[in-house]
């Protein structure tokens, strides 16, 4: 039987609790999406990508399909694509 409680979930979420509005420049810098359309989007990227969407998604911003459509990002353009599509969904209140 595993005996971690909420040792790792407590790890994200209190990362997200200390993090502020400006943080989004490091951690998913624009540099990073400037690239040409077949540049290979980095992991860190993407991952800060698919857990914005994930953080859509819980608060009704986008449909959960958009989860695994994020996970499917390999490149830059692919990741450009994403946002343009979904971005005017997520500023609406």
């Amino acid at each position: 039987m595993n005996n971690r409680s909420i040792k790792d979930e407590a790890f994200v979420s209190h990362a997200l609790d200390i993090a502020i509005s400006s943080d989004g420049r490091w951690i998913a810098n624009q540099a990073q999406f400037n690239g040409k359309e077949e540049d290979i989007l980095e992991e860190s990227v993407k991952s800060a990508l698919v857990t914005a969407t994930a953080i859509y998604v819980q608060k009704h911003k986008l449909d959960e399909s958009c989860i695994n459509e994020a996970l499917k990002i390999k490149t830059v353009g692919m990741a450009r694509e994403f946002i343009d599509k979904y971005h005017n969904k997520t500023i609406e209140n």
